[in-house]
């Protein structure tokens, strides 16, 4: 062999085995960088909403964000260097889609090729809480807190306004029965805590490392809502007085049945619109004197992009030039434009807000 091949094999070897390239040794690759917590009850969050809380950003739009040079320091620690999804083992996951449990990673949005702002927000909490953290995420598409997520302490409908829907139901099924009509409110509401405390009780067999000496505990509770409300003809004509009225029925009622009556709530502004009216009716709840220092509205607007909005609007995802919008949307805009950027910003935003709630 020459001495210019020796010393090219040489080369290669020492890159690939790390010899003279690199100062971390193999081992450092297979260590764990978030080991599941050893002490205290694991602290419980409550992520609760509607579609926006499922989370519809495309995990093809958090690889860009991966692999670009100029935002992967932010987000570079959810791959290994084989391109397999990192999992936080110190911040657990359920989701009622699909009921998907397990250690937090990429993959627990609206479905398991999606992700919401759970991602941001358990890696805030994460890196806050020296406790092991559970997130039960309780969220549905297409849900108003003026009927599905009515509280129990909120009134009903009158009775013309139900016997209207009925009539209107019955032009599709004929047998539509009013109970089944006044089923419908408060529906999410009471399957949320149905959840909640399913996955409370189950927590050996879901998560088998949990250690039931230690015990767990209430948190705090993250609400990400307001579409469905939003484009409410009666509700907008109100200026969504009612919504603010019930929003903070929601959260007195949550604290009453989950019996965590300071429990620490956030409020995620509604972003992916322009009606300022509307997200004045969400950060109005967080102002009442009943809720000082323990309810925190927190902004997502300023985490919109709106040259990813253009090009949604101008369908570059249709057309020759389809891979730049994929790259970083996947959704239209009610969906904050399947933005992974925008989705983990505003989780991150929300744990920002729930760790100063908690003096974290």
């Amino acid at each position: 062999m020459s001495c210019l091949r020796m010393i090219l094999a040489l080369a290669v070897i020492c890159v690939f085995t790390g010899i003279g390239s690199a100062n971390v040794p193999e081992s450092a690759f297979n260590q764990d960088p978030w080991p599941m917590a050893k002490e205290g009850p694991v602290k419980v969050f409550i992520l609760a909403g509607q579609s926006n809380m499922q989370g519809h950003a495309a995990l093809r739009t958090l690889e860009y964000l991966i692999y670009n040079e100029e935002t992967a320091p932010e987000y570079q620690q959810w791959k290994d260097r084989w391109g397999d999804w990192y999992e936080r083992s110190d911040v657990w996951i359920w989701t009622t889609d699909g009921e998907r449990y397990g250690n937090l990673k990429p993959g627990f949005g609206q479905s398991e090729r999606k992700i919401g702002p759970e991602l941001g927000f358990g890696w805030v909490i994460g890196e806050a809480m020296s406790e092991q953290v559970l997130l039960i995420k309780t969220c549905w598409g297409g849900r108003s807190v003026k009927r599905d997520f009515l509280p129990p302490s909120a009134q009903m409908p009158p009775d013309e306004k139900l016997e209207k829907e009925l009539e209107n139901a019955r032009k599709r099924n004929p047998d539509t029965t009013i109970d089944e009509i006044k089923e419908r409110y408060g529906k999410a509401y009471r399957d949320m805590i149905k959840h909640v405390n399913d996955v409370l009780g189950n927590l050996k067999k879901l998560f088998p490392k949990y250690d039931e000496k230690r015990g767990c505990e209430l948190a705090g509770f993250v609400w990400f809502q307001g579409w469905n409300d939003m484009v409410d003809r009666e509700q907008r004509g109100e200026k969504y007085v009612n919504y603010t009225k019930r929003l903070a029925q929601l959260i007195k009622d949550v604290r009453k049945d989950l019996k965590a009556p300071n429990l620490p709530v956030v409020i995620g502004e509604l972003g992916a619109t322009k009606r300022g009216d509307f997200r004045a009716a969400q950060e109005a709840v967080a102002k009442l004197p009943e809720f000082r220092g323990n309810v925190k509205f927190v902004k997502t607007r300023e985490f919109w992009e709106p040259e990813v909005e253009e090009m949604a609007n101008k369908g570059v995802w249709k057309g020759p030039d389809w891979v730049k919008f994929y790259n970083v949307g996947s959704e239209r805009g009610y969906h904050y434009l399947g933005s992974a950027k925008i989705y983990y910003q505003m989780g991150k935003a929300f744990g920002e807000g729930m760790a100063e709630l908690l003096g974290e």
